[in-house]
């Protein structure tokens, strides 16, 4: 009835998997001639049927098996053309591409926040967004300060849990009770973050710096050991020996205030000699007024503290020689790149 030889002879003639559907539907699918054989089967007597019937299975057993390693063999033909199309020889030449790198300011910061780590300080962020207490109030600054107005500070539409509006921080020092309160006492402590004011930008302002605020509260601190401390931690944030001068100045949140101001040896090509350098203002601080300290739970006569503060901004500028921090921010690669 069938030719098994000429079946698989036909089936060897197939080249892929559509010829391949094409055969089953042939012999094997709902309408093939093996298929309707069985179904012919239905009008023959038991005899017939039984002799019909193992004829007929022996045929479809072997055209499936047939059918099945011819598909396998196909599907795997398809398979392997199509990886060999789609391999990518990585010995190409690729695209120029360029490793990034910390801008400059992020990397004073972290040479900052390590030298600072290296003399026993803890390392703190906070949050940029905080409430006026934390701000002004906390610090002994009374909320009649000039410095709460609007021309001078960022004020926020959301409002805290008294209903004032949140600020955006306009100094480090905000941090000051919060680092007392959270690590007790003794405290050593610098929060390197950025900080935001509503100034007109020009070489020497910005409306966002980063600023490197510390505290040091501890039993018998003086201002002995605040100038010790401020000469140490300037000789090495400025990678130089320098000598530093103190200048009374007024800062609500310490008392007595202090301008510091530091000179350190410079090469003049002119000369070819090595001469000090004028004085430059660095930064200002002092001994944590009292007031500060008892807004944090602290009494004042048993403890005393100083604190100081540090545009990072500033830091950079003196160290690279920059003459306009706006360069920091502004976007130009042609400068980010020449300190990558």
């Amino acid at each position: 009835m069938f030719d098994i030889k000429a079946i698989k002879v036909e089936l060897a003639k197939v080249a892929n998997l559509e010829q391949l559907d094409l055969f089953f539907q042939t012999y094997l699918g709902k309408s093939g001639s093996i298929t309707l054989a069985f179904k012919a089967m239905g009008s023959l007597s038991p005899e017939e049927k039984k002799s019909l019937g193992q004829e007929l299975t022996q045929v479809k057993t072997q055209v499936t098996e047939a059918y099945e390693s011819t598909q396998r063999a196909l599907s795997a033909d398809q398979i392997n053309a199509q990886l060999n199309a789609d391999i990518v020889d990585s010995s190409l030449e690729t695209a120029d591409s360029e490793q990034g790198s910390y801008s400059l300011l992020a990397n004073v910061r972290r040479d900052a926040e390590e030298i600072c780590k290296s003399l026993g300080f803890i390392i703190e962020y906070g949050t940029e967004v905080v409430t006026k207490f934390e701000n002004f109030e906390s610090v002994n600054i009374p909320l009649t300060h000039p410095a709460t107005e609007m021309h001078d500070t960022i004020y926020l539409q959301d409002k805290d849990p008294s209903g004032e509006n949140f600020i955006l921080r306009t100094h480090t020092s905000s941090m000051q009770n919060y680092l007392i309160q959270k690590h007790g006492l003794p405290l050593k402590a610098v929060v390197p973050s950025r900080v935001y004011r509503y100034e007109n930008m020009d070489a020497h302002h910005d409306v966002m710096f980063y600023q490197l605020e510390g505290i040091v509260v501890d039993k018998g601190l003086s201002v002995a050991h605040f100038k010790d401390m401020m000469e140490k931690l300037l000789s090495a944030l400025l990678h130089k020996k320098v000598e530093t001068r103190m200048r009374p100045g007024y800062f609500p949140f310490v008392e007595p205030g202090f301008e510091i101001d530091a000179r350190y040896e410079i090469y003049d090509p002119a000369t070819g000699k090595k001469e000090l350098s004028k004085w430059i203002e660095l930064l200002g601080a002092g001994m944590v007024h009292p007031n500060v300290l008892k807004v944090a739970g602290v009494d004042s006569d048993e403890r005393s503290g100083f604190a100081f503060g540090i545009g990072i901004s500033r830091l950079a500028a003196i160290r690279y020689g920059i003459k306009d921090i706006r360069y920091f921010t502004n976007g130009d690669l042609r400068f980010a790149k020449s300190f990558a």
